[in-house]
């Protein structure tokens, strides 16, 4: 069994050790030591990070009662060689921070609100915790918020020790371990004991800001995103200079902003009907142009046939709509040059006439090397050929008469 440095001292950044073990792991070099103080990925922390003889580390993990660390490259020292292992302090202080923050939020969870915490997540941006319960207000989350932070100011010792498993019972454990043997206590004084193989802080005051980011329900359970510390910091650093430059630029308080921008999102819900509106009636009156543009045949039925140069597809497919809507005896064979659309061709007639616009539109639609379809009365085809566009719609023209359904 690896001696486990960071259990009696997490502070520890720089070590020496044995090589006990030269392996080798999904292909990358590893080894074992005879002591180590890199933490191994365990109970919802993440492994530390650094060098062992310069050489970078690119995991540890644990392996029954082995400890093993995974190198970037092999290095030239033997079994029996003493090593010097230094860790990535940022990094295991940002964990410190989280894990230990971690403990004091499911204790307070579980003390205002009776809800145990049934996983935790130490993500390299964002941490979460599980809770179970049903449902939770913004007023209950600020509440741990305020209990948590609170235990933070008062900078409360955090003490970390082994006890006797028939000893547990004695110390009013949040949740029981299953582990058989010595049991590693965290403990914040006077607030919270838990069960823990992780690193933690001396205090509860180095843990910095714990800041609930968001909440949402998962069934029974309700996930919990969070940060403590410097990433509290940087998470306050950059959204207050967001809210400064929006506040800056709207030339308003910060404490305005909420309601101005509820104010500008009425604002923008009544433009776009007063631009709907707008839009239906100059989508009518351009559709009563082309139905006053139309020829009229033998059996009473205007047709029209037009190439649309300066309108997208989508603005050309609801004026044809809104033209067959305004009038029961007419039939549209429209042809969309578009730079970026390729060839298009729409065809469409009133639901009172009887054609077969779909059949018709597959036809004319090898004009443009294209394939399409539709409805009886409203049917459109694209291809690659747009010089083409003119050829199909003088075919639809010439023999849509042939397409009348029998």
């Amino acid at each position: 069994m690896n001696k486990r440095l960071y259990y009696k001292d997490p502070y520890l950044k720089e070590f020496k050790g044995k090589i006990l073990e030269k392996i080798r792991i999904d292909g990358k070099p590893a080894i074992v030591l005879d002591n180590t103080c890199f933490y191994p990925t365990s109970g919802g922390q993440p492994n530390d990070l650094g060098y062992i003889q310069n050489m970078p580390i690119v995991d540890v993990i644990e392996d029954k009662e082995k400890i093993i660390h995974i190198l970037k490259e092999g290095i030239e020292e033997k079994c029996e060689d003493t090593i010097i292992g230094k860790i990535d302090w940022k990094r295991r202080f940002d964990h410190m921070q989280q894990h230990s923050g971690q403990h004091i939020l499911s204790a307070a969870f579980e003390k205002l609100w009776d809800a145990d915490t049934v996983s935790f997540n130490l993500g390299d941006e964002i941490c979460s915790i599980d809770i179970m319960k049903d449902n939770i207000t913004s007023e209950e989350i600020k509440k741990v918020e305020e209990l948590a932070n609170d235990i933070v100011l008062k900078n409360m010792p955090i003490e970390v020790y082994f006890v006797e498993r028939e000893k547990v019972g004695k110390l009013n454990l949040r949740k029981l371990p299953l582990q058989k043997g010595k049991i590693r206590i965290v403990e914040v004084k006077d607030f919270d004991v838990c069960a823990c193989c992780g690193t933690h802080c001396r205090t509860t005051g180095e843990i910095g800001l714990i800041k609930i980011l968001k909440w949402e329900n998962r069934g029974a359970k309700i996930r919990i995103d969070f940060l403590c510390g410097k990433r509290s910091l940087k998470d306050y650093f950059w959204k207050n200079e967001l809210i400064r430059n929006i506040s800056n630029k709207l030339t308003i308080k910060d404490s305005e902003l909420g309601e101005v921008v509820e104010r500008m999102l009425e604002e923008k819900k009544d433009t776009r009907k007063k631009l709907r509106e707008y839009k239906e009636k100059l989508q009518a009156h351009e559709a009563n142009k082309l139905i006053n543009e139309s020829i009229l045949d033998d059996n009473g039925v205007k047709i029209m046939k037009k190439v649309f140069e300066q309108k997208c597809f989508q603005e050309v497919r609801e004026l044809v709509q809104k033209s067959i809507n305004l009038d029961d005896s007419i039939v549209i064979f429209a042809g969309i040059k578009n730079k970026g659309e390729g060839a298009k061709i729409l065809f469409a007639c009133s639901k009172t006439l009887k054609y077969d616009i779909n059949k018709l539109i597959r036809e004319a639609g090898k004009f443009i090397e294209g394939r399409g379809g539709g409805a009886p009365n409203f049917a459109q085809a694209g291809g690659k050929n747009v010089e083409g566009i003119e050829n199909a719609l003088n075919f639809a023209l010439e023999h849509f008469q042939e397409f009348v359904k029998k």
